[in-house]
């Protein structure tokens, strides 16, 4: 009687609640987001794998559970689960072109690290691929470097040095050539190998006064690659 009763309550229920009732299960825990959906048939309809959340999935996942889960988001064109797929691809499976696809399709959607992953990785090809990656980047619509840190890029690096710690990287990047854009930046051009000081520049203040948005990023993939060689397995 009280199962059919609340069931009825469900049911009753618009769909974009039910589906935010699982997007919250979600944020809990897989196995919570798991019991919500079998509960009743009007939860298993509303569920949605492109918008859950993955917030309490491993960035590698180990468990049965979190990799059935991550494939089913992946699946359904999950932002979150497409970024992952596209780092695994680049850096550890040596599978590029595929993992470029996950990014560019997650950089599609808006995903902020996705955003900043896939622009770097044009930006260090060079050529008009070079171009592509500024244009990527400038979507996020940072703040000047002079203005300030930003939060944004603090919260990219932190998340890149996060999942390259769980994972293989058997693949570097080389940074890029940088160009003479007579912008009398501040930045002094760094070596294109890892030294101690861009390991602490890495997690150091984004504030760089005169720079302009070429130095800026330039930079920035130059962090990016030797923080790459940094957990490079030779």
């Amino acid at each position: 009687m009280t199962t059919n009763f609340t069931s009825d309550i469900v049911t009753s229920l618009p769909e974009h609640l039910l589906s935010e009732i699982l997007k919250h299960a979600a944020s809990n825990s897989i196995a919570d987001f798991i019991n919500v959906k079998l509960c009743c048939k009007a939860f298993d309809r509303a569920s949605n794998y492109e918008n859950v959340s993955m917030e309490k999935v491993s960035l590698v996942p180990w468990h049965k559970c979190e990799k059935g889960f991550q494939k089913r988001c992946k699946a359904a064109n999950n932002a979150e689960a497409l970024y992952r797929k596209g780092m695994i691809n680049c850096f550890s499976r040596r599978k590029s072109e595929s993992g470029l696809r996950c990014l560019k399709k997650a950089t599609e959607k808006g995903h902020v690290e996705a955003v900043y992953t896939y622009g770097i990785i044009l930006i260090c090809l060079d050529g008009e691929l070079r171009k592509q990656g500024l244009r990527v980047l400038s979507s996020l619509h940072l703040p000047k470097p002079n203005q300030g840190n930003s939060r944004m890029i603090a919260s990219c690096r932190s998340k890149t040095e996060k999942f390259l710690r769980c994972m293989w990287v058997h693949v570097a990047l080389t940074g890029p050539k940088g160009i003479c854009c007579n912008c009398d930046c501040d930045i002094e051009e760094k070596p294109n190998h890892s030294t101690p000081s861009e390991c602490q520049a890495w997690d150091a203040s984004n504030d760089v006064s005169h720079c302009c948005d070429y130095c800026f990023w330039d930079r920035e993939a130059n962090l990016f690659c030797s923080l790459l060689r940094k957990y490079l397995i030779n």
